[in-house]
């Protein structure tokens, strides 16, 4: 059906809901027939007519115009339509044996676009970016886990999200228990998959992975998946991030002080320092209220302007490709805890007057 017959057909609906007559249900000679009502189907005035009742039908305006858009501008919108599409999150995990080493390595990384492509045979699929350090492992495997998170699991989502170091073990600090072939399975995820590859696809900068699902497991008592919605500059992790800051659902023991030099580096990110410095402020005091009961300092104006910036001066000479995790790397002085005193002295700092409006550094002035 074309974007006119739509149109025509809402107008035949109105015209009927407005005038009681029976108007007729197909085109005939390029009219729209009724019983007391013909409309040109060339003619503007339909149109034009449905404008006004734009709350009955379709609207579809942009469709209509015959400029072709920019590639740049057909990503920009395809943004702004999928910041409204949920997310579910999922994190894949793999083991392989090193025989050298004579134990498991365990990864695991946090992915997107995950969906039911098929249920006979049952088949899923995910999205991993292409030049992932997650691909050689999974395609040497003859089986992987793909865990559907649940709502309380933002720390998972954050934690495999970020690429780990030579030599680190990713579960460290992550509850579960390994199965067969050494397989790590997170615990108090919403359900886990274990698949094997069916194929593999690369489109543009990302590879959607084809996977037979050989077993299922899902929890009788969660319900709630984690979800978040695209931004415009961060990775899943950092979507999850945000979205758990923003709705005060972060867990009060993850709100540190990288988180808060996180939540700041995504805002400048996306916003630029001056639009980015209001998010960040009332971000930061939404938070705390919702957490009043565990504060024990409360929101320092000083402080986080500081930081606002200190994080804008450190964007500014790093890659706009770069990862959190990277930038972090880089900018290591960021979560020193004696950075301030460079700038000032402790008196000023703790002072009530700065708690509550911005103080200049009396040390030595701001880069």
């Amino acid at each position: 059906m074309t974007i006119a017959h739509i149109y025509l057909n809402s107008a035949r609906r109105l015209l009927h809901k407005l005038t009681g007559d029976s108007v007729g249900v197909g085109l005939k000679h390029g009219w729209v027939a009724g019983s007391s009502l013909v409309i040109p189907t060339t003619c503007p005035l339909p149109l034009n007519f449905i404008r006004h009742h734009s709350s009955e039908v379709p609207n579809f305006p942009e469709l209509f115009t015959t400029s072709k858009l920019e590639d740049k501008d057909i990503v920009q919108n395809l943004h702004a339509v999928m910041r409204k599409v949920p997310q579910q999150v999922v994190v894949v995990t793999a083991a392989v044996f090193d025989k050298d080493k004579k134990m498991w390595k365990k990864r695991g990384i946090t992915c997107s676009s995950f969906t039911s492509v098929s249920f006979f045979p049952p088949i899923v699929s995910f999205c991993l970016y292409k030049h992932s350090s997650m691909h050689d492992l999974l395609q040497s495997v003859d089986q992987f886990a793909l865990h559907v998170l649940a709502n309380n699991q933002v720390r998972h989502a954050m934690h495999f999200a970020n690429n780990p170091g030579e030599g680190s073990c990713q579960f460290e600090a992550i509850p579960h228990v390994q199965g067969k072939e050494g397989l790590p399975i997170i615990i108090g995820s919403l359900a886990v998959l274990l698949c094997r590859v069916h194929s593999i696809h690369t489109v543009g900068d990302h590879q959607v992975w084809y996977s037979r699902v050989t077993g299922v497991s899902v929890s009788e008592h969660l319900q709630d998946p984690l979800l978040y919605f695209i931004r415009s500059f961060c990775s899943v992790g950092d979507e999850v991030f945000l979205q758990a800051f923003e709705h005060a659902t972060l867990p009060f023991e993850d709100w540190s002080h990288e988180a808060h030099i996180r939540m700041a580096w995504n805002y400048i990110r996306e916003y630029g320092r001056d639009a980015a410095t209001p998010h960040i402020k009332l971000g930061i005091q939404k938070f705390n209220e919702q957490n009043k009961d565990k504060i024990k300092t409360g929101y320092h104006e000083t402080i986080t302007v500081f930081f606002i910036h200190m994080v804008a001066n450190a964007i500014k000479s790093c890659n706009p490709d770069m990862q959190f995790h990277e930038f972090l790397e880089e900018h290591r002085y960021l979560c020193d805890g004696d950075f301030m005193f460079q700038y000032y002295n402790k008196h000023t700092l703790f002072s009530e007057e700065a708690r509550h409006r911005f103080i200049p550094p009396d040390k030595k002035p701001l880069p």
